[in-house]
Parts: C-alpha cells; structure tokens; sequence
C-alpha cells in the first residue's frame, strides 16, 4: 500500500480545511502496521481496551502478555480456559469483559480468519457482532488494525467524535469527514487520533 501517495490525496483534500491540513501535516505520513496478534488475542486487546485510556489498557495488556510470557500471545498459548481464567483474573477487569473474552475463546473457530479475510465490511460485522461483547467499535478495530481496511470511520470512537467536533468549531463550519476522505477514512482516523493531543 502507498501510504505516501494517501498522504498527498489527504492533504489535497483537506485544502479546504486550513487548521485540519496543518494538523495533518505536523502528524506526517501514517502507515497502518499489520498486527503480530492472532484474531484471539487481538479481539481479547480490544475487549479488555473498552471504555478505559489508553495508558491504562497498555499496562493491562503488557500484565496479560506476562501471564504466557511472550509479547506476542496466540490462542495456541493458551493451554486451556483454566489458564485463561487465571491470567483475566490478575487483571481485575470486569466480570462482563471476562465472560466475553471467555465466550469468544469457547465459540470462535480456528479459521474464522481465513473466512472474514476475504469477505466485505458488512460480512465481517455480521460474523463479528454475534459474539457477546462485540459491538461497532470492535469491529472498527478489527477491520483498522487486524485486516487493515483503508476505508473505515469509527464514528462511535469517543476520541474520533470529540476531535471531529472540535475541528468543526475550529474550521467554524459543519464538515462531513465521510464524504471528504473517503476512501481513505482509516488513515483519517489514525491522524483524527494522533492530532486528538493537540486539538482537544
């Protein structure tokens, strides 16, 4: 993917929008990085990530990794649910992420990657919605940040919502970020996030 080349079709798009095209040029060109997790372990980051900041997500996760002593933990780390019990239980997250996290273990089939890899957005939603614990923000994370689709706007993400409406203060007009950047709207986002520091 030529993220450099999305980068130049963002700027031009943003011309219209002077303080977003700054903000977008102090945050630089923005790759999207293939994840190191299985869809297991990414699905179980997001789950334990909802609803909490992002330092305090980081530090949980780093105490799960510890718990199969690797950074990169796969479902095939895990010897059984006994052991999965145990490591969700030194986080002292919520009995309700726990319950999910250990539905998604017991129902999610082996290659249920391989199945949502080749399907379209609202395919991969669908499949993924069913499992308890699952709603439209982990989905977007998992089409961002796991099967990399350039085009997605997580419109539900409370950061997302506060920088985009702040923009529009900012720009003093009313900005349909959708319509704009598509089809590049994951890219928009990660800068929606990154520039998120400065703007709120």
């Amino acid at each position: 993917m030529n993220f450099k080349k999305i980068h130049q079709e963002i700027l031009k798009r943003s011309s219209k929008y002077n303080i977003i095209k700054n903000e977008i040029k102090k945050n630089g060109i923005i790759k999207i990085q293939k994840s190191r997790l299985d869809l297991f372990t990414f699905i179980t980051k997001t789950i334990i990530s909802q609803q909490i900041s992002d330092k305090v997500a980081q530090s949980l996760w780093k105490k799960f990794c510890l718990s199969f002593k690797t950074e990169y933990p796969s479902k095939n780390h895990i010897i059984n649910k006994h052991q999965l019990n145990n490591a969700l239980e030194n986080l002292g997250i919520s009995q309700k992420k726990k319950s999910y996290i250990q539905a998604f273990y017991d129902n999610s089939k082996e290659n249920l990657i391989n199945l949502l890899e080749s399907q379209n957005e609202e395919t991969i939603r669908n499949s993924l919605i069913k499992f308890s614990g699952i709603g439209n923000w982990t989905c977007d994370m998992v089409l961002i940040f796991y099967l990399n689709r350039i085009n997605i706007f997580p419109n539900s993400d409370l950061i997302i919502k506060k920088t985009s409406e702040r923009l529009c203060a900012l720009e003093n007009k009313k900005i349909d970020f959708a319509n704009s950047f598509s089809p590049y709207l994951s890219i928009l986002s990660l800068h929606l996030w990154k520039m998120s520091k400065r703007v709120l």
